[in-house]
């Protein structure tokens, strides 16, 4: 046996063993911001989307793929710069669904939740970059991090849970093509992790034969999706949630750090009697097409955006600004995904900022917590309050019977 099947059947035991999550007040703390942004993602997808779903009604599968799918509509969802993923969506519409149905087990949702998200990101960062490089990696990781939470609802012991995730390794897929394209794409492969990993679970619960060597040989998971089974910054497993974001600002994930760099900039370099000569922005090369594709819209353009956030010095007010525009060089070059490098002068003189760090990370920090408010008043109101609470309750365990009615109808938009 090779030394990458034995890390991944490895890998594939502790992820099963759920008797080993980490309930640190720290993971627990950081887990009910995440969960309360995706509630008021969903309930706000509800709100504005025009279709009337038939997947809302249709079982813990359909609520599944409604909630994953939803959570994404707006392009608002959680983001993890480790992993390049958005494991939220997937996590949390499985887990929640999966309880929604089967009352018996709400009182497993908190470990459903933490099974869930470690999943996604161990087998993410296991998958190496060269995978996710062909692959939609919040697809196909994004599918052991759904059997993984419905498998935890479920209250499946490690031999049960291991059925499930060989059955959904067995169909588990999501060309990279859709985080090429977008175009609101990568919706529908949230909503079809969630959806297979439920049902790899419930499969797994009426016994289902799974196959037994998912990883190994010309046929195996590791050669067919090119999988680097690596071990990254020598542990295996990933808690999941320490590296999640929260995105705050109003444009593509990809541009966060360019906007908040131009904000800073624009701050300390803009004075009255300043004037803006030039900006120049660069972000990284792989997706810089997307982020300077003129048949786009707002959302992505890297240079439309920066213009706006000079000319607000907030990067929460992306107003457009057509007057600074012209003055903005968006470019790609040899910068780490989700970072930007920045340089320009004014009438003052040349200023220059590398942002290495993504915004949305430090989820109690007092600049970040007025960001993710506004953000959340944005996009349902008043509510956002409400569903705050609720996803405190979930995860503190104090949920009642009115807790879940309450959000049931939140997040079926009725």
């Amino acid at each position: 046996m090779s030394e990458q099947v034995e890390l991944a059947e490895r890998l594939t035991l502790e992820l099963c063993d759920f008797e080993t999550l980490d309930k640190s007040p720290e993971i627990l703390e950081r887990l009910e911001v995440l969960l309360a942004d995706f509630l008021i993602c969903v309930v706000s997808a509800n709100r504005i989307s025009k279709n009337k779903s038939l997947l809302k009604r249709d079982g813990a599968i359909g609520l599944a793929a409604f909630l994953a799918s939803q959570s994404a509509y707006e392009d608002k969802d959680d983001l993890d710069w480790s992993a390049v993923n958005h494991p939220g969506s997937v996590v949390f519409g499985s887990a929640l669904a999966t309880t929604f149905t089967f009352p018996e087990v709400r009182k497993n949702f908190l470990r459903s939740a933490l099974a869930g998200m470690r999943a996604s990101a161990s087998v993410a960062h296991f998958f190496g970059p060269g995978h996710r490089k062909r692959w939609h990696i919040t697809a196909t990781a994004g599918t052991f991090g759904a059997v993984s939470a419905a498998s935890a609802a479920l209250g499946f012991d490690q031999a049960r849970a291991k059925q499930a995730f060989h059955l959904a390794g067995t169909n588990m897929g999501g060309i990279g093509e859709v985080s090429r394209e977008l175009q609101g794409t990568p919706r529908f492969n949230r909503a079809a992790a969630a959806a297979l990993g439920v049902t790899s679970t419930l499969a797994a619960s009426e016994a289902v034969p799974a196959i037994v060597n998912l990883w190994r040989g010309d046929r195996g998971l590791i050669e067919v999706f090119d999988l680097a089974a690596v071990v990254t910054e020598n542990r295996l497993i990933k808690d999941g949630i320490a590296t999640v974001r929260v995105r705050t600002f109003p444009a593509t994930g990809f541009i966060q750090s360019a906007l908040l760099g131009v904000s800073r900039l624009a701050q300390s370099n803009c004075a009255p009697d300043e004037e803006l000569e030039e900006l120049v922005v660069t972000v990284n090369s792989g997706v810089f097409p997307i982020l300077n594709d003129p048949a786009r819209d707002r959302w992505w353009n890297l240079q439309w955006n920066c213009a706006a956030a000079w000319a607000s010095k907030d990067p929460m007010n992306l107003t457009p600004a057509p007057h600074v525009e012209p003055l903005v060089q968006a470019r790609g070059g040899d910068v780490p995904l989700g970072s930007a490098h920045i340089t320009g002068k004014t009438s003052a003189g040349a200023f220059e900022l590398l942002v290495d760090k993504a915004p949305g990370l430090e989820l109690f920090d007092a600049q970040e917590i007025l960001w993710r408010n506004e953000k959340w008043r944005s996009m349902v109101g008043e509510d956002w309050q409400t569903l705050v609470e609720i996803a405190k309750a979930l995860v503190k365990e104090h949920s009642t019977d009115e807790t879940w009615h309450q959000l049931d109808r939140f997040l079926r938009g009725e």
